[in-house]
């Protein structure tokens, strides 16, 4: 028998908010932090990105990080001050989630060319809470964030560690851009995930960070039942056509977590409003029973946050569940998808006892995570 985890803390730092709680206003409200740039190449592109100003004021800045390393480290800080429980680091492993990390200074030749290495980096940041042990990098496209959840779950699980930091970011740079920009998959306005007339993704930056232990400090703290990988191996950027490879990670999720598909009481989606992504998940929804369940995307708020976005998107699954508010879905106004889903579009209150998140990334991968409120 597996042990539970739990979710004992929390943090998100995006533009939208410096803090959870700033976010999850902000997302019940409808708030955007999308804005139009204009790029010498690109022409207007439209992205979620931190004032280039904006300094993450860190407590003991030893040394010069940069702004991702900084990011990282003012997630973590403020989820482990939340915590008030003192950690034993030589018990605390680190799990850092990137697609690209330092990816920025690739043409700077005064940059040390191994902090490149998401590996590296990680190293640093896990140094500047004293933490000794190996750290663990997952780099998987875009269901990164909740593989390392998984990881995560599966580590603590083997009682080596009494808590696991699990904590996300990626930066929006030149680089990020111009990859996305020769798939012809950026969205000519704020992405509009599940709607009629959705173009394409809006790229956003951010971090989220996660606490786990096998012990709850609270009756409230959100269990996570499962977490179920798979891959529909279809090809190196497109998802498959029919949803196979997530509806069998959500199947996996739900019968490791013993839960029935009627028994699903909010989805958060992947949602990043391709016209491809958004309709396979819709049929991945049907094929397994929970179409019909209220269903929503913050990347029409935050945009796609690669690495971090399966992260963020699970902390504000747990704090909505806990506050037993759904969060809607900004931008959608008509069904764009074969299978007619059930979009929210206001927030509202709903008891949720269950919830689902959905991941899928280039290279066919697929990751569904079920959420459990003890009460």
């Amino acid at each position: 028998m597996k042990k539970p985890v739990y979710i004992l803390a929390d943090s998100i730092v995006t533009p939208l908010g410096n803090t959870t709680e700033e976010n999850m206003e902000k997302l019940y409200n409808l708030e955007c932090s999308i804005k139009s740039e204009t790029h010498p190449q690109m022409g207007t592109v439209f992205a979620s990105t931190f004032n280039p100003d904006k300094h993450f004021s860190i407590e003991n800045p030893s040394e010069t990080f940069t702004k991702i390393e900084r990011l990282f480290i003012y997630s973590i800080e403020q989820a482990i001050d939340s915590l008030n429980v003192p950690l034993e680091q030589s018990k605390v492993l680190f799990v850092f989630a990137s697609t690209k990390g330092n990816i920025e200074f690739l043409s700077d030749p005064t940059f040390d060319s191994n902090r490149l290495r998401i590996g590296i980096m990680a190293k640093y940041i896990a140094a500047y809470f004293g933490n000794k042990n190996n750290s663990v990098v997952v780099s998987n496209a875009c269901i990164s964030g909740l593989q390392a959840i998984q990881y995560g779950c599966h580590a603590l699980q083997s009682e080596k560690y009494s808590h696991v930091i699990v904590t996300g970011a990626d930066c929006v740079s030149e680089f990020v851009l111009s990859g996305f920009h020769s798939f012809h998959a950026l969205s000519s306005f704020p992405s509009t995930p599940f709607d009629k007339n959705r173009a394409g993704v809006s790229l956003g930056e951010g971090c989220g960070t996660l606490i786990l232990s096998c012990t709850p400090t609270t009756e409230n703290n959100i269990e996570i039942r499962s977490v179920v990988s798979s891959n529909d191996a279809n090809h190196l950027s497109g998802p498959s056509r029919t949803g196979e490879g997530l509806a069998s990670a959500i199947q996996g999720a739900m019968n490791d977590a013993q839960v029935d598909y009627k028994e699903i009481d909010v989805i958060s989606a992947h949602g990043t409003a391709t016209i491809y992504n958004d309709e396979m998940e819709s049929l991945a929804f049907k094929t397994t029973g929970v179409s019909n369940a209220p269903v929503y995307s913050i990347k029409g708020n935050l945009g796609h946050c690669l690495g971090a976005s399966g992260i963020i998107e699970t902390i504000v699954l747990a704090n909505s569940m806990l506050a037993d508010t759904l969060v809607p879905s900004i931008g959608f106004k008509e069904t764009g998808t074969s299978v007619t889903l059930n979009v929210v579009t206001k927030s509202m209150h709903k008891h949720m006892r269950v919830g689902l998140k959905t991941a899928s990334g280039f290279g066919g991968g697929n990751t569904a995570l079920i959420l459990k409120k003890q009460k």
